[in-house]
């Protein structure tokens, strides 16, 4: 069995937001995969980006600086 690890969870309302950020973290040597958002989130889109916790600062800078919206961040275990 996998053991769960703490991740930051940041879901979208738009499918396009999703991949802008997985892009925009890739420019920026930020690590993180997309992935199906998970059921206890809500989600519009259905996609979620996960990454370590502590790049939480990096992400919520990096977004706004590119004007890409998000839902909400939140840190789980997955």
């Amino acid at each position: 069995m996998l053991k769960k690890e703490l991740k930051l969870i940041v879901t979208f309302y738009t499918t396009s937001s999703a991949m802008a950020t997985e892009k925009a973290c890739k420019e920026n040597n930020i690590s993180g995969q997309l992935m199906s958002a998970p059921r206890e989130l809500s989600s519009d889109c259905g996609i979620a980006f996960a990454t370590n916790t502590s790049n939480r600062d990096l992400i919520e800078k990096l977004l706004k600086s590119r004007n890409i919206e998000f839902e909400k961040m939140v840190e789980i275990k997955v």
